[in-house]
C-alpha cells in the first residue's frame, strides 16, 4: 500500500469512529420531549382525563387518565386518624408510574374548616411550599408540595403531592405521587366534582367508567 492510500485509510477509520462516538452520545443523553418511557406519566395521551370515577362513599367523583386500576375504599376515615397512601379508606387509581388517592370524612360536631384543615396538615408531616389552590368549586391548602416520593408507595419514584379542603361539612384528603408534577396535580384536582350529600361512609358502590 503506497504512502497515499494509507492516509485515505487512517482518515476513513478516524471518520468512522467520529461517527460511532457521536452516536453513542446521542442514545446515552436526554431522550426528546417526544419519547415516552415506562416511569413517564408526562405525555399528553397520559395526561388526557377521558375516564372518571365516581366515590359514593366518600362524596367525589373525579376524571382520570385511561388504563389507570381503580380500587375504591372499603373501610371508613375515622376522625383524628391519620391515613397513609395505602389504607383502605383511600380510593386508589393508579397508573404506570402515578397514582392519585382520595378520602374523606366528616367534620366534629362545631368544627370550623379551618380548624380541620389545620388539624390535618399537623398530621399529615407537611414539607414544602404551603399553597392554596382551586380543588373543584372549592379552595383547599397543599401541605406536601413537590417532595421526594416514598418508593414503598406503590413501588412509585419521584415526587408526592397532598392536599387538604373541606366541601359540604367534609373534610376531603387528595395525594398524587410518582411520576408527576404541579400541573399535572392541579389538573386532577380541577377534575374533582363535590357531592359532600350523597357519601354514605358505608362498604362502597362505586365503578369506574
Amino acid at each position: 500500500m503506497n504512502r497515499m492510500a494509507r492516509l485515505a485509510t487512517i482518515a476513513l477509520a478516524f471518520i468512522m469512529l467520529g461517527t460511532a462516538c457521536g452516536s453513542a452520545t446521542t442514545r446515552s443523553g436526554p431522550q426528546s420531549p417526544t419519547a415516552t418511557s415506562a416511569n413517564s406519566p408526562s405525555s399528553a395521551a397520559d395526561r388526557s382525563l377521558t375516564a372518571s370515577f365516581a366515590s359514593r362513599m366518600m362524596g367525589y367523583s373525579v376524571k382520570y387518565p385511561a388504563g389507570w386500576k381503580v380500587t375504591p375504599a372499603t373501610a371508613t376515615w375515622g376522625r383524628g386518624v391519620t391515613n397513609f397512601w395505602n389504607d383502605p379508606e383511600e380510593d386508589r387509581l393508579d397508573g404506570p408510574s402515578a397514582g392519585f388517592h382520595g378520602t374523606s370524612q366528616t367534620l366534629a360536631p362545631g368544627q370550623s374548616p379551618t380548624a380541620w384543615i389545620d388539624e390535618y396538615i399537623k398530621s399529615s408531616m407537611p414539607c414544602g411550599t404551603t399553597e392554596l389552590v382551586p380543588v373543584g368549586n372549592q379552595i383547599g391548602t397543599i401541605d406536601l408540595n413537590g417532595c421526594p416520593s416514598d418508593p414503598g408507595h406503590g413501588g412509585y419514584v419521584g415526587r408526592i403531592y397532598d392536599l387538604a379542603v373541606v366541601a359540604g361539612g367534609r373534610g376531603y384528603n387528595f395525594t398524587m405521587e410518582g411520576q408527576v408534577d404541579h400541573a399535572f396535580f392541579l389538573t386532577m384536582l380541577a377534575a374533582v366534582t363535590f357531592t359532600p350529600q350523597t357519601a354514605t361512609d358505608t362498604t362502597p358502590a362505586a365503578s369506574p367508567s
